[in-house]
């Protein structure tokens, strides 16, 4: 429950922030405060930091591509921050690859071209919130 309403707040402010840079005309408004939201929330490594990781894969390393998955791309499930790289994570990291076009393509293995897409995915491959509920993503949870 604490990480949906962490979540909230942090898909809240963002909307905020970028409704402030839509209606001063910041070309980049969108992007920082998208950027602004994860790096927030998804310390679990440093940002230059950006091992390859595996399926089966455990650590912070996981749980920072479950941040990130869940806070930049547009994945249709939220992802659980455990730290263990398992089905639903795979799921998620082949979306992103697919999505992004990654050089690899949707092998599920996190290397420079996915760590990449996961901070700056394409505009069609990020968040987007939904037109009709202010703040909603309409993503599902488990």
């Amino acid at each position: 429950m604490r990480t949906r309403t962490h979540r909230l707040a942090l898909v809240c402010g963002t909307a905020v922030l970028a409704a402030g840079g839509f209606l001063t005309g910041g070309p980049t408004a969108s992007s920082a405060s998208s950027a602004t939201a994860a790096e927030t929330h998804c310390n679990h490594i440093d940002d230059s930091a950006r091992p390859t990781v595996n399926p089966g894969a455990t650590g912070d390393a996981v749980r920072q591509v479950q941040c990130l998955v869940n806070f930049y791309s547009g994945f249709h499930h939220w992802l659980e921050e455990d730290g263990g790289y398992g089905p639903r994570t795979l799921e998620g990291v082949h979306w992103v690859q697919t999505c992004n076009g990654t050089a690899g393509g949707p092998d599920g293995i996190v290397g420079p071209g996915t760590w990449s897409r996961l901070y700056a995915p394409k505009p069609e491959c990020a968040l987007q919130p939904s037109p009709r509920i202010h703040g909603s993503t309409g993503r599902t949870t488990r």
